[in-house]
């Protein structure tokens, strides 16, 4: 109970609107909570969300932006879901190169071990912004998808969505 109610004050406090005329106006919000795999975040209610075994997509309304929260292993090992991860999508999007790698900011996690990559999916661009972080439970994959130029409204939902993420001990339903 704890876990949902920060995450509904992370969306009010981190979703604020602005009188900048490029800022996004502040959007209903849909909170997740999935106790199974302990992660929670919340989201503009437009965007799509699709669920199939550990894996949730929510996708921005014109599909220029997809977030694939996953928790491909039941037991902590960030380091290798990041082996697995980078080499996962180099494959699938061959040519694919490592562009930047660093620890960046996901939720409640502080910064976590993160990297980009660009690479291609039927001749256009494709870039890739991989976070992975484990808890002593779990271990989680967080990857945002765009193309070559994705608008600076959808890259401003995405930052928001990132963080309002939290990772809390599973618990079965």
């Amino acid at each position: 109970m704890l876990l949902l109610a920060g995450i509904v004050i992370a969306a009010i406090v981190l979703w604020p609107g602005g009188d900048d005329k490029d800022a996004v106006k502040p959007l209903p919000v849909r909170i997740v909570s999935i106790p199974p795999l302990g992660i929670g975040f919340a989201h503009p209610r437009e965007w799509k969300r699709a669920v199939s075994g550990e894996t949730l997509r929510i996708t921005s309304p014109d599909g220029s932006l997809v977030l694939i929260f996953a928790s491909p292993f039941d037991r902590p090992g960030a380091q290798f879901a990041q082996h697995e991860a980078r080499t996962t999508l180099l494959k699938r999007f061959a040519p694919a190169k490592i562009v930047s790698e660093r620890r960046a900011p996901l939720g409640r996690m502080g910064l976590v071990r993160s990297f980009e990559l660009t690479g291609e999916r039927d001749h256009r661009l494709i870039r890739a912004l991989v976070y992975v972080t484990a808890t002593q439970w779990r271990t989680y994959v967080v990857t945002m998808l765009t193309g070559e130029n994705p608008s600076k409204r959808r890259l401003t939902e995405a930052r928001r969505i990132l963080a309002t993420v939290s990772f809390s001990q599973p618990r079965k339903l």
